[in-house]
């Protein structure tokens, strides 16, 4: 998945994940564990041991995202509804959704289990980069670094699939 979203130029996505996987947070704007950095900075302040911290850091929130998927397609099918279907009532505005009462609750319940493992989700997230040995700031810049530096791109890579 990394690899993937590394050679695609997306390694933001990685780690802005939310672990929300395609689901719907009803239009609020979803926290994310990385703010852009206002400064670019040189691939050189980057040491070889924060390389690796960091690609740590990554492949445990893919682990984590790849969790807390599984947790969300069971807390909606739990409440009766395919994830397919919560994500389609999901992309509907409210005011134009045509849903029995009985869907609607439903929708409701999921929706509310779906935040919860959301949050949940982040919060294991901030704690695994701080295990990795990176304060969030830190994560931030090199994430911001890697993003923009083809040849940290495949660093990481290369680390990750050691």
């Amino acid at each position: 998945m990394l690899k993937q979203l590394l050679l695609k130029g997306g390694l933001g996505l990685v780690i802005c994940a939310t672990g929300l996987a395609g689901f719907p947070v009803s239009g609020q704007a979803t926290e994310v564990i990385i703010a852009q950095s206002s400064a670019e900075m040189a691939a050189s302040d980057i040491s070889e041991q924060e390389l690796k911290k960091f690609a740590k850091a990554i492949a445990d929130l893919r682990a984590i995202d790849e969790e807390t998927q599984s947790q969300m397609i069971k807390a909606v099918q739990d409440i009766g509804m395919s994830p397919e279907e919560f994500m389609e009532i999901g992309k509907t505005e409210d005011d134009q959704r045509n849903l029995s009462q009985e869907k609607q609750d439903q929708f409701e319940k999921a929706l509310e289990a779906v935040r919860t493992l959301n949050e949940k989700d982040r919060q294991k997230k901030r704690v695994a980069v701080e295990e990795a040995g990176l304060k969030i700031s830190r994560f931030n810049e090199i994430g911001k670094m890697v993003e923009n530096d083809r040849d940290l791109q495949k660093q990481v890579v290369e680390i990750l699939s050691r």
